[in-house]
């Protein structure tokens, strides 16, 4: 379904190349895995590690930049990706990591996250934010499979939910009468609730003086969050701080920012019910929306496979984060479990926030649509993951 959209959205300039990067990545996958067994990946998950530190600093020499972002290396015809490459690193390092220490207080969490911010803080500076925040879902997904509590997790992200809802700062309750003027806004009561759940983790744990110091420092960033986020802000360009808020409302730049929303918005509305055919959108043919071949393949399903082309892809997507899901809960071995959950962490977020985008209820970050928007370093890693995990329920026996 993938190829046959990006043969009707590039006229036959990119399908031909998914598909040799599909088979490619078919076979490079059948022969890793006839010469290595799954103890290789969990004994060199360090090797894995410094590679992807490696790959990414190296990056910042020999990248090649294109629409803003160093990102890709040439190499001949070919450009790689190596932060898509850092995902699989990522994934199968804290797979290793955590079966070997499973979260078992708020310091283990605080361990791994200081591992992972490496290869992170590597990748937002070429800047990427998408991926960046891909990185994130992975590593708490992740962490709360590998026994973190949720409240803990939310404790930790607090910073950027705050910062993010005093950029946008809503207004969820006010008054005014006589002399009482006041309004409740979600940075307020997101900073209360950390107050308190910090307050919790502190007389739970007292007896650890630097736990709840950890604890209430994460506090005070909450607060530092809010306050300084005005200066951050101001630290992006105008035309970066438009791409992160112009969703909230299109029509505000409709022929800058909010350009590629609505025509987005528009394909997908005028498929109708059944959509109008392979090659007959006539937004989709006229190239009305632009990078439609990478973060907007969703509006193309849209306009020429209707309603039911769209549903027909959610449900696909569902089934195969079920089985993902099913895998992960039902292995015995705990380093097979976390590579699964890890592959469902990212696969779930690129789907979320890919169709989020083309839908408008979500900011342009770059993520591409798994399995359909073309990118050869995706479709490789894609395939390798999802073969990993089959591979490996296949040896648990949990697939016949």
């Amino acid at each position: 379904m993938g190829l046959l959209t990006l043969y009707s959205v590039s006229g036959g300039a990119f399908w031909i190349k998914q598909a040799v990067f599909a088979g490619l990545g078919a076979t490079i996958v059948y022969t890793i895995f006839k010469l290595l067994d799954l103890k290789f990946f969990q004994d060199f998950s360090w090797v894995f590690y410094i590679v992807n530190i490696a790959l990414l600093i190296a990056l910042k020499f020999l990248g090649t930049t294109i629409l803003g972002s160093q990102r890709w290396i040439k190499l001949g015809p070919l450009s790689i990706q190596p932060s898509e490459f850092a995902k699989v690193f990522l994934i199968i390092f804290l797979a290793a990591w955590l079966s070997k220490y499973p979260i078992r207080n708020f310091v283990d969490i605080v361990k791994a996250l200081v591992l992972i911010s490496i290869p992170s803080f590597l990748v937002l500076i070429q800047p990427d934010l998408g991926t960046t925040l891909v990185y994130i879902a992975i590593c708490f997904g992740m962490l709360y499979w590998a026994g973190a509590r949720l409240i803990e997790l939310l404790i930790l992200l607090s910073p950027i939910l705050a910062a993010v809802c005093s950029a946008l700062n809503p207004v969820l309750f006010s008054y005014q009468g006589g002399a009482i003027n006041f309004q409740v806004t979600l940075p307020l009561v997101i900073f209360i609730a950390v107050f308190f759940s910090s307050l919790y983790f502190f007389l739970k744990a007292w007896t650890s003086p630097w736990i709840s110091s950890v604890v209430f420092v994460l506090l005070g960033v909450n607060a530092l969050a809010v306050v300084f986020r005005e200066l951050v802000w101001g630290l992006l360009k105008e035309y970066q701080q438009k791409r992160l808020t112009i969703f909230l409302d299109p029509y505000a730049d409709p022929l800058g920012a909010g350009y590629q929303f609505i025509q987005s918005i528009y394909a997908i509305g005028s498929g109708g019910l059944t959509g109008k055919g392979i090659g007959a959108g006539d937004l989709t043919q006229g190239q009305f929306v632009p990078e439609q071949h990478t973060d907007f393949i969703f509006s193309a399903i849209g306009e020429e496979y209707g309603l039911i082309g769209t549903f027909i892809v959610v449900i696909l997507f569902t089934a195969l984060l079920f089985n993902l899901i099913r895998i992960a809960g039902v292995c015995k071995n705990e380093f097979v479990s976390l590579l699964a959950i890890g592959t469902f962490s990212m696969l779930f977020f690129h789907v979320f926030v890919n169709i989020g985008m083309n839908l408008s209820v979500m900011p342009i970050t770059g993520v591409p649509l798994p399995f359909m928007s073309y990118g050869g370093s995706s479709m490789l890693v894609n395939i390798f993951l999802i073969s990993l995990v089959l591979l490996c329920a296949k040896r648990e026996k949990i697939f016949s």
